[in-house]
Parts: structure tokens; C-alpha cells; sequence
């Protein structure tokens, strides 16, 4: 794996003024990404009535990204409820014989268990008509966009619909030396300097450090959190940045 001294690349960048900075860091490349960045696909088989969003669109958690036709489901949950409902009052009545003596204790379980059983019955058709609303599971940005309206989606095939990217947290991931283990430790800042926008530098700090060395490689792996200002919209996954880790002698 190539180091490169950061005296070095910050000539090649003239990102700041002659002599700054010490002289003992050294600097890895790396490409930022996020921890978070999923494929969106139905929970349940329907034909989408309607799309909500485009690409390039901030979405928050649970925001609508389309809708598959409702009728069937609000049918299902409408019977649902009307059986629900007629299990309800069979169930009063039998409490009201059960306490005249009229009806068994065994009668009243049986009333109880079919009234459970519908109440069941409707929160499930409840829950599957929520499903018909392909929703953000978490906040980011709509990356990509594959649904139409009118396409059948079947649950079971997990069809991509949408592919939703998180802002936060941008992260680096780099490969040190096994012998920077000891002089290298979670909190500490580092810099980030983006290979082609130097302008927006920043700084970030070790997140995580691996508990193990790869054999083949001797290194090992160091995950940066890196901090992004609200001028820095350059500062996004997949761009390639220079991480410049200081004190690079110490023990």
C-alpha cells in the first residue's frame, strides 16, 4: 500500500502556505461513502397507482415514495373490521348469559378466542393496506428511481423501485501500516483534503479501528467520520479524498 508525505501533496494542491503543517503525517487515498445506502422494493404484491418522488429527491424516514392501488386492501380491511365488529357484540351477549348462568364459562372462552382472533384479523389487513405505501426507511436522497406507474410488483421477487441514499454519517475508509497500530486511536482528527476540490477540505475523526491485521497485506482497516459543512455540498459518496493522519511517529 503507497503512503504519501503530506508535504507532498500539499504542494501538488497548494492548498495552503509554504512551510504549514508539520512534517510527520502521512496521507492515504480513500472515496467517502455512507454506512447507509439500500434498494427500495414492495412488501406486498399490487400495481403502482402512483409515484411520489424523483431522483434527486430529500426524503425523510417514513415519506411516501409511491402507492400501489388501494381498493383491494381498503376492501380487505373493511371486512376485516365488519367481522371484528360482529364477533364484538356475540361476545357481549355471551358475557351478559354467561352472567345470568345462562351460558358455560367454555361457551364464554369460545366467544373470547373468535373476538381475538377477528380483532387479529383487522390490524393484519391494516397493516397490509400501510404496506401499499412504499415508504423511505430512513432519511437521505432518492439516488435512483425504477418504478412506473402501472407496474405490477409481486412481494416474493423484490423488485428494485427505488434506491434511497443517506446524507449522514460520510465516512472514509483507509488501510494502515500495522505498525501505526499504537499511534493511532479512536477520536483522534484527521484531515481530508478531496482530490479534485481541494478547496473543500475538512477534518474528520477515527470512528473505528479493526481489532485484527490482515496477514496478507499486513494492515489493517480505520473507518473516519468525516465532518461536512453546509457549504460543502462537494463533500458526497464516491468522490476521491487524501487522508491525512498527523503525528505519524508516535508510539
Amino acid at each position: 500500500m503507497r503512503t504519501i508525505r503530506r508535504g507532498v501533496l500539499l504542494g501538488l494542491l497548494s492548498a495552503t502556505a509554504a512551510g504549514a503543517g508539520p512534517t510527520d503525517s502521512e496521507v492515504y487515498s480513500s472515496h467517502l461513502m455512507v454506512d447507509q445506502e439500500v434498494t427500495v422494493s414492495a412488501r406486498i404484491t399490487g400495481v403502482i397507482e402512483k409515484i411520489n418522488v424523483d431522483r434527486g429527491t430529500v426524503v425523510k424516514r417514513g415519506q411516501s415514495l409511491a402507492q400501489l392501488e388501494l381498493q383491494e386492501f381498503e376492501q380487505g380491511v373493511r371486512e376485516a373490521k365488519e367481522e371484528m365488529e360482529l364477533r364484538r357484540v356475540e361476545l357481549e351477549r355471551a358475557k351478559a348469559l354467561s352472567a345470568g348462568n345462562i351460558m358455560s364459562k367454555a361457551e364464554l372462552d369460545e366467544k373470547r378466542a373468535r373476538h381475538a382472533v377477528a380483532s387479529a384479523a383487522w390490524e393484519k389487513a391494516r397493516a397490509i393496506r400501510d404496506y401499499a405505501f412504499i415508504r423511505a426507511p430512513f432519511p437521505g436522497v432518492v439516488t435512483e428511481k425504477y418504478a412506473r406507474v402501472g407496474q405490477k410488483v409481486i412481494d416474493n421477487q423484490n423488485v428494485p423501485l427505488f434506491k434511497i441514499t443517506a446524507f449522514e454519517p460520510l465516512l472514509a475508509r483507509v488501510y494502515l501500516p500495522e505498525q501505526r497500530l499504537m499511534s493511532v486511536r479512536r477520536g483522534d482528527r484527521v484531515e481530508v483534503v478531496p482530490d479534485k476540490f481541494p478547496k473543500a477540505r475538512t477534518t474528520g475523526v477515527v470512528q473505528y479501528i479493526s481489532p485484527t491485521v490482515d496477514a496478507a497485506s499486513g494492515t489493517f482497516q480505520v473507518i473516519v467520520h468525516v465532518q461536512r459543512g453546509a457549504g460543502q455540498s462537494v463533500l458526497r459518496p464516491g468522490i476521491a479524498v487524501k487522508v491525512l493522519f498527523n503525528n505519524a511517529g508516535r508510539s
